[in-house]
């Protein structure tokens, strides 16, 4: 069962006809491998580490020592491109992962629709009253997109803050949460009703999807432990394929939420399933 649910969570271009999902994941990748190779991006911030351990190393206020230090901060442009540069990375991985989590939804529908069409209710294995749910429209879905991609620019950097504090009520409570954004990129909520609404989904699902969860924490500790050894042995190695997988783990997730969702929604644990449930 595990090996089955690994499997499940990393075939990530297993959507549609897989073109699609596999041009989302290469120019997630490219963007964030190409950080590195910036020519007006400098990576290299010892001058800075080296400046805020004189800066902590101060035991005595002294007023002009302090006013030195604070009037020569050593940061160059370069820095701040790539700094910059790394948190348009971000917003790139979370905008694939929210393609994709919304066209595999949206695809799983289109192919359940075409199923009936093409052979009546009686060819799949459900209840037959009723057709499955209406798939996105495209111009919704754009729109959706750009609000939710704002809302989580504005939000993103409290809630981590927050998080950090409370990781471990986080933890307990992220298999209630995790599936709101598909809830609501899929059309079937509102920006905020979406949250209320998947942790009525959740509650008898929640063992499930903390396992689920686990097996991509799992993944990416092994992958924060092991990739950067690589940078022993090639820089430009370890950047390409730093990008490679971390892009690879975005996209997991997005599918771990978008299956748990239409897993939740389409066959609720005790309570009968839902006509041509997805």
């Amino acid at each position: 069962m595990i090996l089955s649910a690994i499997k499940s969570i990393f075939d990530i271009d297993n959507v549609g006809k897989r073109w699609g999902v596999r041009i989302l994941y290469l120019v997630t990748l490219l963007i964030n491998a190409g950080i590195y190779f910036n020519p007006w991006a400098d990576s290299d911030f010892t001058p800075l580490n080296n400046w805020m351990n004189t800066f902590y190393s101060l035991t005595e206020y002294d007023p002009v020592a302090y006013d030195n230090l604070l009037a020569s901060v050593p940061i160059s442009s370069g820095n701040v491109v790539f700094v910059i540069t790394v948190l348009i990375g971000e917003l790139v991985y979370l905008a694939s992962a929210y393609i994709y989590a919304a066209v595999y939804v949206r695809n799983y529908r289109l192919e359940k629709a075409a199923i009936v069409k093409e052979h009546g209710p009686d060819a799949i294995n459900y209840a037959v009253a009723s057709l499955p749910d209406e798939p996105i429209k495209i111009s919704k879905l754009i729109g959706r997109l750009l609000l939710i991609m704002l809302v989580t620019t504005v939000v993103a950097l409290p809630l981590l803050t927050i998080s950090m504090y409370f990781l471990f009520f986080v933890l307990i409570g992220l298999p209630f949460i995790f599936t709101a954004p598909v809830a609501y990129l899929s059309g079937d909520k509102g920006l905020f009703s979406s949250i209320p609404y998947v942790c009525r989904l959740s509650r008898k699902y929640y063992f499930i999807n903390m396992r689920s969860i686990a097996i991509i924490l799992v993944a990416v500790l092994i992958v924060d432990f092991g990739v950067p050894y690589l940078a022993n042995i090639s820089l430009t190695a370890y950047y390409i394929i730093d990008a490679a997988v971390t892009t690879w783990l975005w996209l997991a997730i997005a599918r771990l939420a978008a299956l748990s969702y239409c897993t939740m929604k389409d066959y609720p644990i005790g309570g009968g399933r839902r006509n041509m449930a997805i």
